[in-house]
Parts: structure tokens; C-alpha cells; sequence
């Protein structure tokens, strides 16, 4: 907790607004997401009332987490609305996962941490191919879909991610947006990212969620910032945006939303 204070305070120190950025491309892209976020600023009715529903669900579920504290939770039975306390993003970043995704053409997205689908909803709503989301834990799986169900563009991928994004990866000829909402250690973020890359192109982005949870994560959101083919980063604390645009100057931004 103190290491997120941190790390925050230092945050509020250096985040800018439009009137710092003189990249025109992240000008507009910045311009975009805030009136993005005005315009839907009570969010989807649906989804959000399914948020609502499950912050005061009393119903108890068991766990399987394969990353090691990577949903803030321990073992054994919880209640689903302890649950969706912890692991369920405030509509402003749910928000935010959307804009980014609709500025790619969105026809391979991957989803890396269903959980309880609000997200993944969220990310639906943009995708104009296949929206193919990955969860370890089937309990959180089971929730998430029974209401992913309404939309026909996601494929639930359950299991391990360790083993089954390769999978996934290696039928798809390219990938235009990635969530990585998943394991949140430095080696499994790395992995997954190396795994993914290779697909990736001009137009892809890459979110990577929760970048200041542990020095673990940060560590891994330094490097992934400065990885070969990496053209820029956003930095809005709650998460980072990777782009990967050739023969654009390099361009790290840490700003407000």
C-alpha cells in the first residue's frame, strides 16, 4: 500500500495535460478519449447495471488463481461482491479500455483477465471481428458468462494463460488490441508480451493494467516502455498504452484522465 502511495504521489506530481503534448498524433488521440469519456460518462445501461448487481451479490464462490496475489485476493470461498470490490475496474477505466481499442480496427482483440466480464463487455462493444478473452479462474468464468453470452464476437478461452494464449496467438495472423489484465508478476507479463508481439503492427496498441500494483509491475511497464518497436507510451496511472507506430519520434507521456 505505501509503494502505491508512492508511486501515485509521484504520479500527481508529473501528469500533464493537452497543453504539454506536442506529438499532433497523441494530441488528438488525447483530445479524443476526453470527450470520449464526456460523452459516455453514464457508461453502457446494461453493463453497468450487471456492476451494480454484483457489488451486492452475497452468493459465496471458490478460487483458483494462477498468479500468485494477481486478483488482490486470497484462497477459499469469497463473496461474489468482495470479489467485484477488488477486481472490477471503476467505469472511467472501463471507459478508457474502450476508447483505446476503438482507435485500432479491432478485428483480433485479446482480453487477458475476463473476470467478471464487465471489461470485456466494455471491449465488445468495439470489436468488429473476435474478441478472444482468457480467465484461469472457472468460478469467475462462470459469472462472466452467463452475461458475455449477448455478445457474438467473444470466444471464453479457459485455463491457464501460461499455456493457453499460444495457443490462441498462433492461429491469428495479426492482433490489433491486447488487454494485459492478468498475472501481475514481471516474468508472466513479460512472457505474455514476447508471446504477443510478433502479431502485433503500425496500428496496434497494447494496455497494460495496474502498471504501479507492485515493483514487480512497475518494473515491467519501465521495460516494456523502452522495448524495441515500442514507439510511445501514455501513462495514466491506473494503467499504460503501448503504441507502435514506425518513424514516429519516440514519446512517453505521463498524463491525467
Amino acid at each position: 500500500m505505501f509503494f502505491q502511495l508512492w508511486e501515485y504521489l509521484r504520479y500527481f506530481l508529473k501528469k500533464e495535460n493537452e497543453h504539454s503534448i506536442h506529438s499532433p498524433y497523441y494530441f488528438q488521440c488525447y483530445l479524443g478519449l476526453q470527450a470520449y469519456l464526456r460523452q459516455n460518462k453514464k457508461g453502457n445501461r446494461k453493463l453497468e447495471d450487471l456492476r451494480r448487481s454484483f457489488l451486492h451479490e452475497a452468493t459465496r464462490i471458490g478460487s483458483r488463481d494462477y498468479g500468485a496475489g494477481s486478483r488482490w485476493l486470497g484462497r477459499g470461498d469469497r463473496k461474489v461482491s468482495t470479489v467485484a470490490r477488488r477486481v472490477i475496474s471503476p467505469l472511467r477505466t472501463s471507459l478508457l479500455y474502450s476508447y483505446f481499442c476503438q482507435l485500432t480496427p479491432a478485428a483480433n482483440v485479446l482480453d487477458l483477465g475476463t473476470s467478471l466480464g464487465i471489461n470485456t463487455g466494455y471491449l465488445a462493444k468495439q470489436v468488429s471481428g473476435t474478441l478472444y478473452s482468457f480467465e484461469g479462474d472457472p468460478n469467475l468464468l462462470a459469472l462472466a458468462s452467463a452475461h458475455l453470452g449477448q455478445f457474438p464476437t467473444i470466444r471464453l478461452v479457459p485455463g491457464n494463460l501460461d499455456k493457453t494464449l499460444e495457443n490462441v496467438v498462433r492461429r491469428l495472423d495479426s492482433i490489433d488490441f491486447v488487454l494485459m489484465d492478468a498475472n501481475h508478476r514481471f516474468d508472466p507479463t513479460m512472457a505474455y508480451f514476447r508471446t504477443i508481439f510478433p502479431k502485433l503492427h503500425e496500428s496496434s496498441i497494447v494496455v497494460v493494467a495496474d502498471i504501479y500494483w507492485s515493483r514487480d509491475m512497475k518494473r515491467a511497464w519501465e521495460q516494456l516502455k523502452g522495448w524495441p518497436g515500442v514507439s510511445g507510451s501514455l501513462d495514466f496511472f491506473a494503467c499504460g498504452i503501448l503504441f507502435f507506430r514506425p518513424g514516429s519520434s519516440s514519446t512517453h507521456l505521463v498524463l491525467d484522465v
